[in-house]
């Protein structure tokens, strides 16, 4: 017998949109990387999502997209920007 959890259809729409944003977000840094890390890259998932499912799926999506900044700011191409050496 499977665990099924019962949500409401907000919350679904919630996580809808983060997925959507989150596969969004692979997909696009595989076509085009450079458009990937712009603004346009923040904007194109979250405006899929709400196409998709409304203002809920749009708030999952860029909720997604902020913890995902977050969780990068030690890696990538700004890494050392980020980082506080000291020097001898």
């Amino acid at each position: 017998m499977a665990f099924k959890l019962k949500t409401g259809k907000m919350i679904n729409k919630v996580l809808a949109g983060a997925g959507i944003a989150a596969l969004g977000s692979v997909a696009l840094g595989a076509l085009s990387p450079n458009l990937a890390g712009g603004t346009m890259g923040k904007i194109i998932p979250a405006v899929a999502a709400f196409g998709i499912g409304g203002i809920e799926s749009a708030a999952g999506a860029v909720a997604t997209s902020f913890i995902a900044g977050s969780d990068q700011s030690f890696t990538g191409a700004n890494a050392m920007g980020n980082v506080q050496e000291d020097s001898l």
